[in-house]
């Protein structure tokens, strides 16, 4: 038999356990199902160095403060340890090791199977992250058995990489940090292709995003006001290309065209034998495994801020769901309490 609650919440991340907060404020009985063995799993996979961009202050889910200087840059472990904590404070009911293969209409609801069993709840809130599964373009497919490939998501050091040339792929946050982190021991060359706009840590003796959250920026709707139109696109934080460049020693290439064998060439027309490449591409999303109509046909959620148009059934933490800061971890609570709230609205009236 299938255990059976209110709301079922999968992805035990960020955005899940703000949702987690939210409904046990509310008192709103509910499971959270998770692939990872612990919280924060995710983050202490990322490379070793990685920083957030946002400051202490601005990375704290509701209820529980970052410990530390608040203007402080979190490391990826302060990241984890702080979400195994917070679960913990907030008792949060979590069921590991539980990764969602299938979700599925059902009678009262939706069937939610995983490789431990079956959960059936009233409602669904899917909080499985922004980025779920790396992104390598397919020229990547060219490239020769001798040439050492991996994506930015498997990379965790210098050390991992015997070669003394790197090719990194990809010039936004994680490409730069990671070509940053390579400089001191390696000969580094980037690969950019449009331009992204950057912006420093900190500006005049505050965070950047102490601007963004007090003129309103972050939290503000991309859609629907003249302060989230101007939040559109990505952004590059922190140390820029030129300072790479000049500072690091990091050579800059432009777009990656084309591969063959260990050859790698621009859109210059230059080209570079590659020994390896870090695929800093990015991620896409897979929901492959949602037996819902709630996909477009690029098999992506069709939603209103998270609310999709079959009952029930939520999204959360998505990039750019509804603002710049939907999927950033200090202004998720934002559509998780509007979505737990929307939650609490259909309970009512049922009642």
């Amino acid at each position: 038999m299938a255990e059976r609650t209110e709301v079922i919440v999968i992805g035990g991340g960020q955005a899940g356990l703000a949702a987690g907060y939210y409904l046990a404020q509310a008192r709103i009985p509910f499971l959270i199902l998770d692939a990872e063995a612990r919280a924060g799993d995710a983050w202490r996979r990322r490379w070793d160095s990685l920083e957030l961009f946002t400051a202490a202050r601005y990375s704290a889910l509701p209820g529980l403060p970052f410990p530390g200087d608040p203007e402080h840059y979190p490391g990826k472990d302060e990241v984890a340890e702080y979400l195994e904590n917070y679960a913990r404070t907030f008792e949060l009911p979590i069921r590991y090791r539980s990764r969602v293969t299938s979700l599925e209409r059902a009678e009262g609801g939706y069937r939610a199977a995983t490789g431990s069993g079956g959960y059936e709840a009233a409602q669904v809130i899917i909080s499985a992250g922004a980025y779920q599964r790396p992104r390598v373009p397919p020229l990547s497919q060219e490239l020769g058995s001798e040439v050492t490939q991996l994506h930015s998501s498997g990379y965790r050091n210098p050390g991992q990489l015997p070669a003394r040339e790197v090719l990194v792929v990809g010039a936004a946050n994680s490409g730069a940090q990671i070509a940053e982190d390579l400089a001191a021991t390696h000969r580094v060359h980037l690969s950019r292709g449009a331009r992204i706009p950057r912006l420093p840590r900190r500006l005049l003796g505050h965070s950047v995003h102490f601007y963004g959250d007090h003129l309103g920026l972050i939290a503000a709707p991309l859609e629907s006001s003249w302060r989230g139109r101007t939040q559109r696109g990505d952004l590059l934080i922190g140390t820029s290309l030129r300072q790479l460049s000049r500072r690091h020693g990091v050579d800059l290439r432009g777009r990656t065209t084309g591969a063959r064998e260990r050859a790698v060439s621009f859109e210059d027309g230059s080209e570079l034998e590659a020994e390896t490449v870090i695929w800093a591409t990015g991620f896409r999303s897979d929901y492959s495994w949602i037996h819902a109509p709630v996909l477009n046909t690029q098999g992506a959620p069709v939603h209103q801020r998270g609310v999709t148009g079959t009952p029930g059934l939520f999204f959360l933490g998505m990039k750019n769901q509804y603002s710049r800061g939907s999927s950033l971890i200090g202004w998720i609570m934002h559509d998780a309490a509007f979505i737990v709230e929307h939650i609490r609205g259909t309970r009512t009236r049922r009642a």
